[in-house]
């Protein structure tokens, strides 16, 4: 019995000592979209800085916002999306959470730390902390 106890009572102090374990959102804080409408535009300030960060070209990012939407858009030369068309920003951000958890978020570690790679006419999300490669449904 004594040797259980103190196997238990070391354990209990390994755990005691580990980290906390937190969601690894938390680790990659994504910038908030500023959105503006002007007039009956729509336009997306920090869009580029945006898919930066999320690893995503923004004519992918562009792409697949726009088609949701079912509106004409393009990014200036400055980074700022222009979409035609009057979207409140709780549509758009919807959208993007969304299109995180299609095709940026890893289906097995749910990281954000993943590149979209393209093989033949298939599209694969890797994960740069797991090493997992999940097909997606192609933009």
């Amino acid at each position: 019995m004594s040797s259980e106890k103190e196997y238990v009572e070391m354990l209990d102090r390994l755990y005691s000592k580990l980290p906390e374990k937190g969601r690894k959102e938390g680790t990659q804080a994504l910038p908030n979209l500023i959105i503006f409408n002007i007039g009956n535009t729509t336009m997306i300030r920090n869009f580029a800085e945006y898919c930066d960060r999320i690893r995503r070209e923004d004519k992918i990012c562009m792409k697949y916002l726009l088609k949701e939407l079912a509106a004409p858009g393009n990014v200036d030369d400055k980074g700022e999306l222009i979409i035609q068309g009057k979207f409140s920003s709780q549509v758009i951000n919807t959208l993007m959470e969304r299109f995180l958890k299609a095709y940026v978020e890893c289906s097995t570690c749910k990281s954000l730390d993943t590149i979209l790679k393209k093989e033949k006419k298939s599209w694969y999300i890797v994960c740069l902390a797991c090493g997992a490669q999940t097909p997606v449904k192609p933009l």
